[in-house]
């Protein structure tokens, strides 16, 4: 199968910062349903390639990519050219025939290539497999474009497989020399605090390494061992890092002890005849070694079953549409001879996910609330019902795609923008409601305003008939519109403009008698409205402060979410560093042990830091952005603890 490169201009990502963590089901016809086993590639894609000495990105696999919204665990294959990955990656696809298998000794992939595979066992997860370039091709001599592909595998995979063939020996642990200069190549932070390194253990895939074509038993200490043991002794240090060679040796371990968070190893033997590797994609199991069958089975449980799901710093699950946008800053970045750096790397993430968040609650919300710009018989107590109802399904939205990195000022955007179309509406409704109002009030007082004109009440007992008439004009009047908001509002205003001449016929009427007060049944009827419209307002304000507090109980929920995944983050790393400090006491290395203590130190910090982090110190931090959640608001700040 001939890989060829294809024309795609990577574009710069601008700089961003963000921190470590921020602080009602949807409606059917709002959610985006997905099934990730539906999610179908028959065949990989490539990619990521290099053309005129710059990486590029595929906008097919992007675009496929962009459609998976299901959590990913994404295992990246290097190694030197002509190891095998590419069979390798099969295996873990569980298919023959996918990634392109060469039987010569010409380096075969070219850049990166993805296959996506579900998970049957993990249905809700979906595995990304990533086949990448062999490292060191005499022909190529790009030692720019290795290192590249390096970063991306390590910058983007969940599980990192290290491929080399024969025992770890000195060649096969040189070509991984790469890993000791990650903390030139990889910046953490976007300003250096001398620590740069400190956090790779939280962000970094788990290590892999698997031994192809094993022809030697393997042997510690003049003893039968693991693979898993046989690592471990592999990446034991030297006594002594004064010469150079004793501190590269040493350097490279320390690199893969200190920054991955756990590592394991695979040997497996030649799997058939020399005769049969030309065929070996093709060879059923019965015609393979036996050992090389187990060996590959195991591996294929350790990934299935694996639960190494790729998460960003801060604990952030990493979804399809994610690892997308992920791939686009980071190629931008080294297309543009920047270092990559993590944190505006998430940030600029957090920042993409998080105004696309907005934007699908927004179109939730708009599409559910437009009829009330149209032409129709929509009360005002409808509007308010659906919104409320519509904006806390509206959040529930964001928050089932944000990233609790800097998602604060998207809520305010949401809820400003939610708030602004709600007025809108209620200005149209109330425009509507005091036009209907107003011709409602015309029809059932025709007759009272033509008998004023006409001075028909203008006699003894004028007075009292206008009375009944009025009451039961406002009767008829209030029963058409006991669900308009202006109904109130126009009625006091046609009473008030009518009022001279209501006096005047009551200075006419000889008959009237204390008794008989013109204000009695009258004003009994219209006080008797008045409250019913203070109920429907103190409804309608009960209805606005339950939804504040759903709201507001989702961005805490939110909030405790992002919390725990970045506590869990950090205790993982921690464990490790403790790990590591005490295997290093264990083989005498007291001043490494001493480093990773440390390091250890320095995450305890951000651990404690983040577990003490509370709501209510995100809200004081972030009040202003809560201001139009007024009423929930003001009961949060005044329960908030002094300082």
């Amino acid at each position: 199968m001939q890989r060829s490169c294809w024309q795609y201009s990577t574009v710069s990502q601008s700089s961003a910062t963000g921190a470590d963590i921020l602080g009602k089901d949807c409606l059917m016809s709002g959610t985006k349903v997905h099934d990730a086993s539906k999610q179908k590639m028959e065949k990989p894609l490539q990619l990521v390639c290099n053309k005129d000495g710059k990486l590029h990105l595929n906008p097919e696999a992007l675009n496929f990519l962009q459609s998976i919204e299901d959590p990913m665990v994404i295992v990246a294959v290097v190694g030197p050219a002509r190891t095998g990955k590419s069979y390798l990656m099969n295996c873990l696809a569980v298919d023959k025939k996918g990634f392109s298998v060469a039987s010569t000794t010409q380096a075969h992939t070219k850049g990166i290539w993805m296959w996506c595979r579900s998970l049957p066992q993990r249905p809700n997860e979906v595995l990304l497999l990533l086949d990448t370039e062999g490292l060191g091709d005499p022909k190529k001599g790009d030692i720019d474009n290795d290192n590249s592909i390096y970063l991306l595998a390590i910058l983007l995979s969940s599980i990192l497989i290290y491929n080399s063939k024969n025992q770890i020996d000195q060649q096969s642990l040189q070509d991984l020399y790469f890993v000791t200069e990650l903390s030139k190549r990889i910046q953490m932070k976007s300003q250096p605090d001398g620590c740069n390194g400190w956090d790779f253990v939280r962000f970094f895939p788990e290590f892999v390494w698997v031994i192809r074509d094993l022809t030697l038993d393997l042997n510690v200490d003049d003893k039968d061992a693991t693979p898993n043991d046989y690592l471990e002794h592999i990446l034991k240090l030297k006594d002594g890092d004064s010469s150079e060679q004793n501190k590269k040796y040493n350097e490279l371990r320390r690199c893969i002890r200190d920054n991955f968070p756990s590592r394991c190893c695979f040997a497996f033997p030649i799997p058939a005849h020399r005769k049969k590797l030309k065929q070996l994609q093709e060879l059923e199991d019965k015609d393979l070694d036996e050992d090389f069958v187990t060996e590959r089975q195991n591996l294929i449980d350790y990934i299935h079953n694996h639960k190494k799901v790729k998460r960003v710093v801060g604990g952030q699950l990493v979804t399809g549409r994610r690892f997308a946008e992920l791939a686009k800053v980071y190629v931008g970045m080294l297309a543009d001879g920047v270092l990559p750096c993590v944190e505006n790397s998430v940030a600029k993430l957090a920042e993409l996910e998080n105004q696309a968040a907005v934007d699908e609650a927004l179109k939730f919300y708009s599409d559910g609330m437009k009829k009330f710009s149209e032409p129709g018989c929509l009360t005002m107590s409808k509007l308010i019902e659906d919104h409320n109802a519509r904006s806390i399904e509206a959040f529930s939205i964001f928050h089932k795609r944000c990233m609790n990195t800097n998602s604060g000022k998207y809520i305010q955007q949401l809820e400003e923008t939610m708030s602004s179309t709600y007025e809108s509406l209620k200005a149209k409704v109330k425009k509507k409601s005091q036009e209907e109002c107003d011709r409602h009030l015309k029809e059932v007082m025709s007759s009272i305003t033509e008998n004023l004109t006409s001075g028909h009440y203008l006699r003894p007992g004028g007075f009292q008939e206008l009375t009944k008439d009025l009451d039961k004009a406002i009767k008829e009047y209030e029963e058409r519109t006991k669900n308009e908001m202006e109904g109130w509002a126009v009625l006091t205003h046609f009473l008030a403009e009518e009022k001279r001449r209501r006096d005047l016929v009551q200075k006419m009427d000889s008959r009237l008698t204390e008794e008989q007060k013109p204000d009695s049944a009258l004003e009994q009827e219209l006080e008797r409205m008045k409250q019913e419209m203070k109920m429907m307002e103190q409804r309608r304000k009960a209805f606005e402060e339950c939804r504040n507090k759903e709201i507001m109980e989702q961005i805490r929920k939110r909030f405790e979410e992002g919390k725990k995944c970045s506590v869990e983050e950090l205790k993982e790393a921690m464990e490790h560093m403790r790990s590591e400090m005490e295997k290093y006491e264990v083989e005498g290395r007291m001043e490494d042990a001493q480093r990773a203590q440390q390091r250890y130190d320095y995450l305890n910090e951000k651990y404690e830091g983040a577990k003490k982090w509370s709501f209510m110190q995100f809200f004081r931090e972030n009040a202003e952005i809560f201001a139009a959640l007024a009423s929930i608001a003001v009961q949060i700040i005044v329960s908030l603890p002094r300082k």
